[in-house]
């Protein structure tokens, strides 16, 4: 069962709070849940690599008049518990025990959250209506068997130095400091991003930099992005995967993404019949945060269809 109380969160209009409840799945896993009207549908909205469920502070209370809004913190993310073992199948044993308990309508994936969400309904797991992709990063190139530049750069980040580097690089860092560089790699226009979001995710990147599992959870970290790059540096598998995802699909794509650039998002999204693929110019990897207002417009539309 999922227990927890009612803590203040400071969202976008600094108005809203949100329930943080505990599920535990051979350790905590973190929920922070939006509440909407009763009887609402549900989102289960998943964040990307490196961030939290506070992610979601713009785009959420923007949809509870309807919805109720529900984001998970991934393991080693937030104030889910580090992952022991296999990352990926650790994220699927969260995700079955989260989804048996929140039962959402549709679930909301943002860059490695998206396809992580993807992967999961890929594996015939009827669990949803509707998915919702924020920005996913995708395969460079789909001539191949293998995508050659991701697979060159995931060997390079897989040697044991590099891991070790990236590691020393960010305990030196303040937290100003790491959430500044994150921004700076996805989006030329970090400058939109709330205020009270990017504070938020300040005091929580410094507030697990502290904790005694911090080590463990930047490694899960690190092997969640060189699992989802694995993934992406086989183009016509990541293709095969997606021809097996059933539901209705919306993908929202920032025009100026630095991790996911637009045309090669739009290629890979016109090999789905049906899908619906829209682009926000002046936005980068952050369209639930840069535009939040344009974002919630969209899954409205397509959730309401």
């Amino acid at each position: 069962m999922i227990t927890g109380g009612k803590r203040w969160i400071p969202g976008p209009d600094a108005q809203e709070d949100a329930r943080v409840s505990t599920l535990d799945v051979d350790g905590p896993v973190h929920l922070r849940e939006f509440a909407g009207p009763p009887g609402a549908p549900t989102l289960l909205c998943l964040h990307g690599l490196g961030g939290s469920s506070l992610n979601y502070l713009a785009l959420a209370p923007l949809l509870t008049d309807t919805y109720r809004v529900v984001a998970l913190d991934l393991p080693g993310h937030g104030g889910s518990r580090p992952s022991t073992g296999d990352v990926l199948a650790d994220v699927d044993r969260v995700l079955d025990r989260v989804l048996a308990d929140v039962t959402p309508t549709a679930l909301v994936g943002h860059s490695l959250g998206g396809v992580l969400a993807l992967r999961h309904l890929a594996a015939a797991r009827p669990v949803v209506d509707r998915l919702v992709l924020l920005d996913p990063p995708v395969p460079t190139s789909l001539s191949g068997s293998r995508d050659l530049g991701l697979t060159a750069r995931l060997a390079f980040l897989r040697l044991p130095w590099v891991g070790a580097l990236v590691a020393r690089q960010l305990r030196g860092m303040s937290a100003e400091e790491v959430v500044r560089r994150q921004l700076d790699q996805a989006t030329p226009h970090g400058d939109r991003v709330p205020a009270e979001a990017r504070a938020a995710t300040v005091a929580e990147t410094a507030e697990r930099a502290a904790l005694p599992t911090a080590d463990a959870a930047q490694a899960t970290q690190w092997r969640l992005i060189l699992a989802t790059l694995g993934l992406l540096s086989r183009p016509r598998e990541w293709q095969a995967t997606l021809a097996r995802v059933a539901v209705p699909v919306l993908w929202l794509q920032g025009a100026d993404d630095k991790l996911a650039l637009v045309d090669h998002a739009r290629a890979l999204a016109a090999t789905r019949p049906g899908w619906t693929f829209e682009v926000r110019d002046g936005v980068g990897h952050l369209p639930h945060l840069e535009d939040a207002p344009w974002t919630a417009e969209q899954v409205r539309g397509f959730l309401g269809s």
